[in-house]
């Protein structure tokens, strides 16, 4: 126990903590999917989508200025920790936002000559512990626009809600059960389109924000000068643990929590024996604006790798039959290039249990990266290739580009500017431009 009135320090063994970003199980679908009987036709090649893929991502993170990179591994070099040398007992959390919140009104006289408008709401809820974890993601997006040809008024509506219960076999292995579901109602639906995946995995993820909001901490007393030199790899991981335990100090202090919090934070800060003086002064200023105010990205390491069998319990479209269950296989891996990049990939891939085993499947890979150039700007890169293939049709294939940077305004709220490309085989190249408000309610 640090701290003369903290909450009691527990000591727990053993790793977990799942990614809650990426899209998970579930088959793919296109946005705004067609009913069977319309759907297009596209020209082939999934070898060089890939391929391409590929190039571009590499040279996605080539185009990093050498400037920076150098920067970010010294600045890695001179800490006495690394993000994966932190491990968590129990990790839980829980978000609800609006993003891209955007509306575009234009009239001539007394005509309307553009109406365009998108929201978009994301609530996540995870719980990582041993032997159990479980989480739930959910979207809600809506658009109105009005059709410049038809000058009609479009509008278009899609929620979608995926659950996960994992149950990891022996405490200190990596070996677990699955059991999910993905279902979305889209406005051409009939009704909600619902699946079920059994499976087995193996493999573990690491949340490490805590600690990157220690290093945050840690940066700014040494550029204040309220500590000499960098903590050791022991105070940074108790200092990171501390911060972790949040849930815990608040359900054991009620609404004056952060009193107790912020003073085991300093007394492990001044056991460190690196604070020069005999106080900290400040340095809580900088301690609650690190953990209160500063938007710091996820950290995540680790990956698993999931196969299970699929299956449709409720088919969006009254007048076709469920297909056949299906081999499910996805590979996820995430990595803190350093304390401030950022690398998730998530590939999955599934084919009906049928004649077309292997000549009907739905692909997607999706890598995102995520580079926090200051405290306050972030920028984020997220590339998407997805295929589907039906034994009697060519694979259609959509490949998206987006780029992302988002300024920190004010606590719970950013202003980002994104530039997407979509590329579909068969069709014209699309390119847009968007800028909106995001807003944490919490």
């Amino acid at each position: 126990m640090t701290g003369k009135t903290g909450a009691r320090r527990k000591r727990f063994p053993g790793v977990i903590v799942d990614l809650t970003t990426g899209s998970g199980h579930g088959r793919l679908r296109k946005h705004g999917a067609e009913r069977p009987a319309r759907r297009r036709q596209e020209t082939p090649a999934l070898a060089s989508c890939l391929q391409e893929y590929v190039f571009l991502t590499l040279r996605m993170l080539a185009i990093r200025p050498a400037a920076v990179c150098l920067l970010t591994v010294s600045a890695a070099s001179a800490q006495n920790v690394s993000i994966t040398d932190y491990v968590v007992p129990v990790s839980r959390a829980h978000n609800l936002r609006i993003d891209a919140l955007s509306f575009n009104y234009v009239t001539e006289d007394t005509k309307t000559v553009v109406l365009n408008g998108n929201v978009n709401v994301v609530y996540r809820k995870f719980y990582e512990s041993l032997p159990y974890a479980y989480s739930v993601d959910a979207t809600g997006l809506g658009s109105i626009r009005k059709n410049i040809i038809t000058e009609n008024v479009e509008r278009d509506a899609l929620t979608h809600l995926k659950t996960n219960l994992k149950k990891y076999h022996r405490n200190e292995g990596s070996f677990f059960y699955s059991w999910g579901t993905d279902s979305d109602l889209d406005s051409g639906y009939d009704r909600p389109n619902i699946e079920m995946t059994l499976g087995l995995g193996h493999g573990r993820f690491i949340d490490a924000t805590a600690l990157r909001k220690a290093g945050r901490i840690e940066e700014f007393f040494l550029e204040e000068g309220i500590i000499g030199e960098h903590f050791s790899k022991e105070t940074m991981i108790e200092l990171a643990h501390i911060i972790d335990r949040e849930r815990e100090y608040k359900e054991q202090h009620g609404d004056r929590y952060e009193n107790y919090w912020f003073e085991d934070m300093l007394a492990e800060i001044r056991k460190s024996r690196r604070v020069l003086g005999e106080e900290i002064g400040f340095g809580l200023v900088r301690i609650q604006e690190v953990l209160t105010q500063e938007q710091i990205s996820k950290r995540f390491y680790g990956w698993d790798i999931t196969t299970g069998v699929q299956f449709q319990v409720l088919n969006p479209y009254e007048d076709t039959d469920r297909p056949p269950p299906g081999l499910l296989i996805n590979f996820r891996y995430s990595h803190p290039i350093s304390w401030s990049t950022q690398i998730n990939t998530d590939l999955h891939y599934d084919t009906p249990f049928s004649g077309s085993f292997g000549s009907d499947y739905n692909l997607r890979w999706k890598t995102d990266f995520i580079y926090e150039v200051t405290n306050r700007i972030r920028f984020t890169t997220l590339k998407t290739i997805r295929a589907r293939k039906r034994e009697d049709q060519q694979a259609e294939i959509i490949s998206d580009i987006a780029f992302a940077i988002s300024f920190y305004i004010e606590n719970k709220i950013n202003m980002t500017l994104s530039e997407s490309f979509r590329v579909a085989r068969g069709e014209k190249s699309r390119q847009s431009f968007n800028m909106g408000l995001s807003f944490r309610i919490f």
